[in-house]
């Protein structure tokens, strides 16, 4: 989510870290095919910024860099 509330929370810079792991910005997909980044306007969950949404099923919350890392080596291995 990159409201303005969780952006002050750090979604914003989830976000920012995100397309640099990956190479890609919003609505582009990787190469290989995996991963697509799209941009989430509130989700209700701002207490728990930065939140990532995976394929509009599972949310996951507080998002630090080094849970994104394991997010992304996790989805990738799946």
């Amino acid at each position: 989510c990159t409201c303005l509330p969780c952006g002050l929370q750090g979604s914003l810079d989830a976000a920012d870290y995100l397309k640099a792991k990956l190479g890609i910005d919003f609505n582009e997909t990787t190469p290989d095919g995996w991963f697509t980044l799209k941009e989430g306007e509130c989700m209700g969950a701002c207490a728990m910024a930065p939140v990532v949404l995976v394929n509009n099923k599972k949310m996951h919350d507080y998002m630090t860099h080094d849970k994104l890392d394991q997010l992304v080596e996790t989805l990738r291995n799946a």
